[in-house]
């Protein structure tokens, strides 16, 4: 595959993990809004607070996650090693943090077990709707896969050649691959 190719690639996939996360953080910031004006009469006020504090970090993750790889998206293409170690390090984390969110969310500060009323069980759905954990869900695993993806897919030895060379604005990068099969 040509380099050309591979950074294009990477670029789109840092893309479109931050236009996910960009849809993550829309969703959950409509939920606390929805949250703010919610009305409870059976649910203990520690159970609001744990899901409203789960919801804030899944925001927390979402926006900041989404500006972070917005930055590297403008960036991905230049030729600095510094932008390799980036995609090293903010991709792995911020994947790992995707899935703390998906596997701690805020469904299980309100999880049914059976024994409560019926009243309870219909504010617990209010608290999280389901039409939330599926979009979360989608779109948290996907940009975590996409960001272990791009962490991995850096790691090829020509990728790293074009990252390590420094070429001045206008130059034309051609890696061993692109010069022998020319």
């Amino acid at each position: 595959m040509r380099v050309d190719t591979q950074i294009r690639l990477v670029f789109w996939s840092v893309l479109t993990a931050a236009a996910l996360l960009v849809v993550d953080a829309a969703v959950t910031a409509t939920v606390l809004r929805d949250l703010a004006a919610l009305d409870t009469k059976l649910m203990s006020p520690r159970s609001l607070q744990q899901v409203e504090a789960d919801y804030h970090n899944n925001l927390l993750v979402a926006a900041v996650g989404a500006v972070l790889l917005a930055a590297l998206a403008l960036v991905v293409r230049r030729h600095n090693p510094k932008i390799r170690a980036a995609l090293w390090v903010i991709g792995p984390l911020l994947g790992l943090a995707l899935l703390c969110g998906l596997v701690g969310g805020p469904e299980w500060a309100v999880a049914p077990t059976g024994d409560e009323p019926e009243l309870l069980r219909q504010e617990y759905a209010r608290t999280v709707p389901e039409w939330y954990l599926w979009v979360h869900g989608v779109a948290g695993f996907s940009a975590a896969c996409l960001l272990f993806f791009v962490a991995g897919f850096v790691t090829r030895s020509d990728l790293r050649e074009y990252y390590m060379e420094s070429h001045g604005t206008g130059d034309s990068y051609r890696s061993w691959i692109d010069r022998t099969s020319a």
